[in-house]
Order: structure tokens, then sequence, then C-alpha cells
């Protein structure tokens, strides 16, 4: 696959962008949006809140952690579904040498087939809705007693493979919040990015 960063793909997509997704008529994707909003950062936030995430490896394929856990899959599974609303962000300044850390990442965690990391998601959901991180802020650079080292959730997936490259395992989010800690939202608030396009919208039934 070709490795330039300016490679667009279909509506504006790249190698290693990140892409968000939801469906409004998923009770899981309005569970997640109310979960997110309680979220002290976010409680003022009246925007558009993704359920779910996933890092475009190329043209047709991307990697996802899902209910069967990480793996590559079809970004078809997405794009052909009339329930969902996908948004494309690009990474800020993304580099060949990015790509290429990411690409690698993304193939060593799908080989070593690790699963979805409930015990994380449950776990930062009681810690933010009691607000802990808050009252305590280091607890946000420290995963949650239920999270398991071999296993990640979406947000998490996409943080560990950006956070793996040189370019970006300095940003701001990386250093403040570990993977486990940062939601969709936060990461689509927070990561720095310097192009969004709407892939697409909900079709009316």
């Amino acid at each position: 696959m070709p490795l330039d960063p300016n490679t667009r793909y279909g509506e504006h997509y790249w190698p290693g962008g990140v892409m968000f997704e939801v469906s409004p008529k998923n009770a899981i994707s309005e569970l997640i949006e109310r979960i997110e909003k309680e979220d002290s950062d976010f409680r003022e936030y009246r925007g558009w809140v993704p359920s779910h995430t996933w890092l475009v490896i190329d043209e047709h394929t991307g990697i996802e952690a899902a209910a069967s856990g990480i793996r590559y899959f079809e970004l078809s599974k997405y794009f052909d579904d009339p329930t969902c609303q996908i948004v494309s962000y690009r990474p800020a300044g993304l580099t060949v040498a990015a790509i290429q850390q990411i690409l690698g990442l993304a193939e060593q965690l799908s080989e070593e087939k690790l699963g979805y990391d409930y015990g994380a998601l449950a776990g930062d959901t009681i810690e933010g809705l009691i607000g802990i991180d808050n009252l305590i802020p280091e607890l946000k650079a420290v995963a949650d007693p239920l999270h398991s080292s071999h296993r990640l959730f979406c947000s998490a997936l996409v943080s560990t493979l950006l956070k793996g490259t040189a370019q970006y395992q300095d940003v701001d989010l990386f250093k403040t919040y570990t993977a486990s800690k940062i939601s969709p939202l936060r990461l689509m608030m927070q990561f720095p990015y310097d192009a969004k396009f709407t892939i697409k919208e909900v079709q009316n039934a």
C-alpha cells in the first residue's frame, strides 16, 4: 500500500487516519453518549458524540477493538451500514515514518489476538461517573483495577497505536491519560488533528 501521508482514499481518508462512528438508533451508542457526557470535561459539550473509533490501514481496511477482540476488518462494515454516521480525522502533521510505526504496531497487536477490555470500560465508566479522576488527577495516568493488560477497547487501541509513534508519543493527551482512560469523545476532542471530513451521515428510513 502507498505510505504517502498525502494519499487520499475515497471521500477524504488516509492510511493512519482515525475514524469515529455513532449509530443514533443503537441503544449501546446512546448509552455511551450519556456516559461520555457525564465526564466533567464534556458536560457543556453539545456536539457530535462518537461511540466507536478505529484506525485506517488502507483503502479498504481498518483495525479496531470490538466484541471479538482486536482485529482487521473491512471498512464496508460501517460504510455500508445505513444507521452509521462516520467522521474521518487526519492526525496533525502525519508523516510516512508515523504511518510505518502505526502499521507495524497494528500488525503486532493483531497477531497477539488481544481481547476486548470490558473490565476497563466498566471501571472507567464508574470512575468517570463518580468523578474520582478529577478529585485525584494523578489517577488519569493510571489504569483502573479492572483493566486487563491483555485487552483493549476501541479508543484505547487507537490511542495505543498513535502513542506508539515517535511523532505522537508526547502529545498532551497521552502525557495526561493512560490509554484505558481515553474515551472515543476524548480522543476526538483532545488529540491534535489537522483535517476533518464527514464520510457519511445517517440515511433516513
